[in-house]
């Protein structure tokens, strides 16, 4: 993929970002964990206060590990600004990034999804998935070889999967 192409990707997918989460309010809870050290709390609560919109690289970067311990209504509400910030600096190399691939690389079978998944996933609306979904492709032509093989298709199967069970919920 040449980079006008990548460039051209990222611009939609920033715009599907943008569109699907703008609804999104701040939530009412940053982490529903009772058992966070000082520095998981640290993480967590460096993002109070803070648009989605505003995240910086930097922020992300430095404080990866939140996206666990946010509560499924922070995640949900702070995952769009994870995945601009990599879009707008061209750049995956924050652990989080490696987190949420890893959420999502499951079989795609709703039985397997397990008490952390269900709650956050789930919560996202179809539009927001297929945002989501758009992210996860630019990473595949960014970083081909960044994951073991099937990855990426494990991914987009359980993204297409979520999606439908999130249509079907809502019909």
């Amino acid at each position: 993929m040449t980079t006008m192409a990548r460039e051209m990707q990222a611009k939609t997918t920033l715009g599907l970002l943008d569109t699907a989460f703008s609804h999104r309010g701040s939530p009412s809870q940053m982490s529903d964990s009772k058992q966070l050290s000082d520095v998981e709390y640290g993480e967590v609560m460096s993002f109070e206060g803070v648009r989605w919109e505003e995240l910086t690289f930097e922020q992300v970067e430095r404080n990866s590990d939140a996206v666990f311990w946010f509560s499924p209504e922070a995640f949900c509400y702070y995952l769009p600004g994870f995945l601009l910030v990599s879009l707008r600096e061209g750049r995956l190399d924050a652990n989080a990034y490696d987190s949420i691939i890893g959420m999502l690389d499951r079989s795609p079978e709703p039985d397997y999804w397990d008490d952390f998944f269900r709650p956050r996933w789930t919560l996202l609306t179809a539009e927001e998935v297929t945002a989501v979904a758009a992210w996860a492709d630019w990473f595949r032509r960014i970083e081909p070889d960044a994951f073991h093989g099937n990855t990426f298709e494990r991914v987009r199967a359980t993204l297409g999967l979520l999606v439908e069970c999130l249509e079907s919920a809502s019909a």
